[in-house]
Parts: C-alpha cells; sequence; structure tokens
C-alpha cells in the first residue's frame, strides 16, 4: 500500500507537468511539496501526451490523487457537483460488485 502511495505520488507529479501553469498556481506549495518529497524517485511512469489523462495508465491511488487535487483547487460549483454525482455512483457500483 505505502508503496503504492509513492509511485502515484511520482504519477501525480509526472501528470502535473503537462498541467497548464495557472492550474499548477493553484496547488498549495505544500501540497506539491509532500508529492515530491513522498515520491519513488526510482519508479518509472510514463505520461503518453497524446492521451487525455483518464486514458492513461495510472494507479488508483493517482487517480485519487488527482481528484482531490481537482475537486479542491480546480473545479467550481458546477463541476464539483458532478464530481460528487460520479464518486457516490462509483462507490455504490463497487459496493454492489461486492455484494455479488
Amino acid at each position: 500500500m505505502k508503496d503504492n502511495y509513492r509511485k502515484a505520488c511520482k504519477e501525480v507529479f509526472i501528470c502535473l507537468k503537462y498541467v497548464d501553469e495557472d492550474l499548477l498556481h493553484l496547488i498549495p506549495i505544500e501540497l506539491y511539496t509532500m508529492i515530491v518529497s513522498n515520491m519513488n524517485k526510482d519508479y518509472y511512469f510514463n505520461y503518453d501526451n497524446k492521451k487525455k489523462i483518464y486514458e492513461q495508465d495510472l494507479l488508483e491511488e493517482t487517480v485519487n490523487l488527482l481528484g482531490y487535487i481537482f475537486y479542491n483547487y480546480w473545479a467550481n460549483e458546477s463541476e464539483k457537483e458532478k464530481f460528487k454525482k460520479v464518486v457516490i455512483d462509483n462507490s455504490k457500483t463497487k459496493l454492489n460488485n461486492k455484494n455479488v
């Protein structure tokens, strides 16, 4: 688990290299520093800039960290409501799949 977290930090770090600079500046320096200091520097992640972010082969932990950043620092109120709905729907689907 901890290894995946460190890999996720590296994946987030790489993904953020492709984010518009204006959005990057909205992330608190403390969070960015935490990502950099916790990432597995030896882990290789190949970001394909010809693909959309949702087409990348990302760890679940990476998706969660990027979702946290999106929701807390980039999303407007309308996007936050859509995001909440997707998270709730995904949680229900996971619970239903576990009960099958």
